[in-house]
Order: structure tokens, then sequence, then C-alpha cells
């Protein structure tokens, strides 16, 4: 067995599989209908953004008139074919506007099946997840009065814009026990005992279709995120990312992992609606939902990858001062560890954090032991809600301050053996983008490339794709799902195509691994001084110093929270 392989995983490596990589939404959506739209039995949905607004792609939905996947997901229903979707909530205090979107898709859903003919709506089944790992009781506690104060501010806000208060509540059950109406008709905080707060989510972006195929990876499925190649929106609508078709025998472990969350959460599910609606005159219906009683069958062989599927996974901490969950599968981070520890020419890292440290420690360490190994690293140039969004508070500060550290370590170890890029649009700043420009929206005169990615590749050789970033809270907090992929000849394609795409270049994508490092290095530096207009690809230095100046720890802050 291959030393990136783990024995003790729950699935073990598999051969006969086929990868097929999905750069980008304009890959991945088209892919992820027509597999939808192909199924006889059951479609699998696991993903923590998933918006049945979003628009179909595909020639296959076109061709059927499915302007969206809400019709997409009533068409194959009424074929006959059993979707279940495992949603991602988020904290209803501290992120009701994320919490609010998960419930909007399970009402337009629950919308849609209630309109299908009766021997059809049993077919849709929605779980919308709380991750388990809440706060302890002593903590709840601590933070009780600055939580109500957050609560008055939040209602104090909602009365004065004049809102819809009906329709405003309708999606945020999780604030209803926490609100009651004034004898004016305004919103204001209800006292009651220490709120329920989930630090942690269900972060993991994949679908299971009849058992046959998996789309496994960094994109959820919403307008936000779609984008392709050319990178022509906005910048605060470009989106770099990717994911992956899984053909073959692993995809049998990628439903188990639906399944057991699946039904681990179903109780759940039914008791945190219950919590949320108890002393309000408001009710939630949930049915139907059953569990998944039959185990997965493998698909046969198909292909020459080996594949195995790797998670992260936590439980709820009993202590009484937790600050989130206790870690209890870190599979993506030893899959981290390995494949970085089995690099010998060149490591390659897409990730929209590196706040790891250890991680950080895991390269140094396999530098020092392979002198010949070179590090290439793309990230966005800030995070999307510093960038776009002008959030400056501490959460965004440590974070950046975690990452500071550990790229400076990379940098004072490795020297000249490492080189940290971002994405920058091949053209000038728009007015609109020019507004980013104070907080890195904008990097050397140019709208900046949103890096989503979730990605390592090792010497051509073996990758790691998943939903987890490299930083605490995806290696040991949220639930997180990818694969690591053992194939000489397709990693090589995967690499050399992802790199014809960002640098413009099918001769820079097919250099030698010895000179890779070297060829991103010369196409961003020869960007910075080009106008944008007449740069090649989207390669420029990451602007690690301005991304210092604005990070600042915070002790208030864990550092698996960010």
């Amino acid at each position: 067995m291959s030393s990136v392989f783990s024995s003790e995983a729950a699935a073990p490596p598999r051969a006969g599989c086929r990868i097929t990589p999905l750069i980008e939404a304009a890959d991945m959506y088209p892919e992820l209908e027509r597999q939808v739209l192909a199924a006889t039995a059951e479609v699998w949905l696991a993903f923590r953004i998933f918006d049945p607004d979003t628009k179909t792609r595909s020639a296959e939905a076109t061709a059927l008139g499915l302007a969206d996947w809400t019709a997409l997901l009533r068409h194959v229903i009424l074929a006959g074919v059993n979707v279940r979707l495992l949603l991602t909530d988020f904290e209803p205090i501290m992120a009701d506007e994320l919490h609010s979107g998960s419930w909007e898709t399970f009402r337009t859903l629950r919308t849609m099946g209630a309109a299908l003919p009766a021997e059809a709506q049993e077919r849709l089944q929605i779980v919308v997840i709380q991750h388990e790992g809440e706060l302890g009781f002593g903590t709840r506690q601590l933070v009780r009065i600055a939580v109500g104060f957050h609560l008055r501010a939040m209602f104090r806000k909602l009365a004065d814009k004049g809102k819809d208060i009906g329709e405003y509540m309708s999606v945020r059950p999780g604030l209803w026990r926490h609100h009651r109406l004034d004898a004016q008709g305004r919103p204001v905080h209800r006292l009651g005992p220490a709120a329920r707060l989930w630090p942690a989510t269900y972060h993991q972006k994949f679908a299971v279709i009849d058992c046959r195929v998996a789309i496994i990876g960094g994109l959820d499925v919403d307008e936000r995120r779609y984008d392709d190649r050319r990178h022509r929106q906005r910048a605060d609508r470009t989106w770099h990312d990717l994911s992956v078709r899984l053909e073959g025998p692993a995809v049998a472990d990628a439903a188990v992992h639906f399944q057991d969350c699946w039904n681990r959460e179903l109780p759940r599910f039914r008791a945190i609606a219950e919590h949320w609606t108890s002393g309000t005159d408001r009710a939630l219906a949930l049915d139907p939902l059953v569990e998944i009683t039959r185990a997965p069958v493998p698909p046969p062989p198909v292909g020459e990858a080996t594949v195995q599927t790797v998670r992260t996974v936590s439980r709820r901490s009993r202590r009484l001062f937790a600050v989130g969950p206790r870690p209890d599968v870190m599979e993506i981070a030893e899959a981290h560890r390995r494949l970085i520890g089995a690099a010998e020419r060149l490591l390659y890292i897409e990730a929209q954090f590196l706040r790891y440290r250890q991680a950080a420690k895991w390269i140094v360490a396999r530098a020092r032991a392979c002198p010949a190994l070179q590090v290439v690293i793309v990230m966005p140039n800030a995070p999307e809600e510093v960038a776009y969004d002008g959030d400056r508070r501490s959460p965004h500060r440590h974070g950046e301050w975690l990452q500071a550290k550990a790229i400076g370590l990379l940098r004072r170890e490795l020297g000249d053996r490492i080189g940290v890029f971002a994405l920058a649009k091949p053209a000038r700043a728009s007015e609109a983008e020019k507004d980013f420009a104070a907080d890195r929206g904008t990097a050397f005169g140019a709208g900046t490339v949103y890096v989503h990615a979730k990605l390592l590749i090792v010497d051509d050789r073996y990758a790691l794709v998943s939903s987890a970033n490299i930083n605490g809270r995806s290696l040991r907090w949220d639930t997180e799902f990818g694969l690591v992929w053992d194939d000489a000849e397709g990693v090589a394609a995967f690499r050399r195509r992802s790199w014809s795409q960002l640098l413009a270049s099918e001769a820079s994508g097919n250099v030698d691994l010895a000179d890779g490092l070297a060829t991103w290095r010369k196409i961003a530096t020869d960007n910075v001084i080009k106008t944008p207009e007449a740069r090649q690809g989207f390669a420029v230095p990451l602007q690690v110093r301005r991304a210092r100046r604005f990070a600042r720890p915070s002790w208030f802050v864990p550092d698996d929270l960010v």
C-alpha cells in the first residue's frame, strides 16, 4: 500500500477507480445536473450551501425545459427517483443570514414537494443539519449577557428597517424562542435560559447518485459560486474552485459516509426542531424522514486510479466550558501529513486558508529531508469577507494572524524554494472594483480572483481533493469529506490542465516539475510589472506584507474557530 494511504481510515484504498477533475463551477454544475438527471433510484446530496433557485447550465436540463434546481429535482422525483438532501444549518444568532438561507432552501423545496402527487411526496426528504458541537453550559453562561445584547441589537435594527417581521422570522426558526412582539408588533428580545450556540458546521460538499458515481470537492451549489475559467466577472463575483467526479468501488465509501451522517442526524434534527418551537406558537413540518437501511453496493472497477475517501468528524465536548467540539476523526489532517511527507520534487497547493501551523511544520520537515523539494501555494489575496465586504472584525484579523505566522515560517525555512501566489484578473480594476482596493480585493491594479479550492498535488503522482481548508476548523472541528487519489497519468494531466488555465499557456502547464516554481515566479513577477491587460494568466505574488499589517491576534477567538 502506498505511504499516502492510511490503514487506520474507515475506508480502505480502492483500486479500479476513475477520477475526472471538474475545474470551476462551469465544469461541475453541468456534470452534477447530468448525473442527477441520469439517476434511476437514489440521489443523495450533501452540501453546505444548496440554493434551489440556482440556474441549470447543462444542455440536458435545457432540452427538458428545467430552468433551475427546483425544477430539476421535481423532474427526477416525478420520474421515480428518491432524493435526500443533507443541508448544513448555521448558528442562528451569530450567523442568522446563513441560517435563513438554509431554511429558505428547506421552504422552497418543501413547497415544491407539497405540490407533487401524493405518491411522489415521499420521495423528497430534507435534513437541515446543526452540528452537534455546541458550546458547553458554562461557556454559554459566560457569554449570556453579550448574546443578549446582540439579540436586542438585531431585533432593534429589524424594527427600525420596517421589514416584514413574519417573513423575516419564517426562515429563522433558531430565533423563534428568543423573540416576542411588543404592543406595537415590533420584535424584541425575549428573556429566557442562555441560548444554545453552535460554532461548528457541516462543511462537506458532495453528491452520490445511484451508488454509481459521486461528485466530491469544494463546490457548493448557488449563483455566487458560479464562474468559468476566464473569470471575467467583477472581483467579488469571481470564484476559483474544483470538484471531481468519482467512479468505481470507492463510490460506495462516499455512500456509506452519507448514510452514517443521515442516520445519525435524523433524531437530532427532530430534537432541535422541538427545542426551537418549544414555548412558541410555531411548528416545523419535517416529514417524510426515514433512515437509510440498505448497505451500499460497491460498483465494479472502471479505471486505473486508486482512491481512498477521507473525513473530518468531531463530536460534542462534554466539558463544562467547551468552546467547540472535540476532534474525533482526523483522516483529512492525516492525509495532508502523508501527502506532504511523500513529496520529493514539487508540492502544489491551492487553499482558501493556510492557518494550521502544524501543516506548515510538516512542509518544513519534508523540505529539510528533501533538499530538492519546491513548493507552490495559490491562495486568495484576502478572505472573501475582508476583500469585498471590508469586514475587519476580530475573527478575520485573528485568522490572518495565524496565516501570517504559518506563511512566515515557511518562507523563513524554505527561502527561495517556496512561492506563494494569488490570482488577479488580466484586466484593469473597474470603478466598482476600486472600492475593494483598501481591503486587498484588488492586487497590482486588477480585481482579484477569489480562490476557494482545496487541493494538494504531489510530484504529479498523488492528489488530495476535499472540502477542507488548511485550518483548525476544517481539520479538527467541521464535518468534511474528500479523497486521496493515486494515479500518475491522471494526476499529471490534471496538474497540467490546471496550470495551463491559471498561467494562460499550455507550455507553462507542461513544464518539468523542477521548473514549476521558477515558471510561476517568473510569470507572477512579470505580471506585476506589466499593465493588467498585458499580463499572462492570473498569477501574481500574494501581498503578504499587507496581510501582516491587517493581522491581529485575539485571545478571545479560538484558533480552531477560524
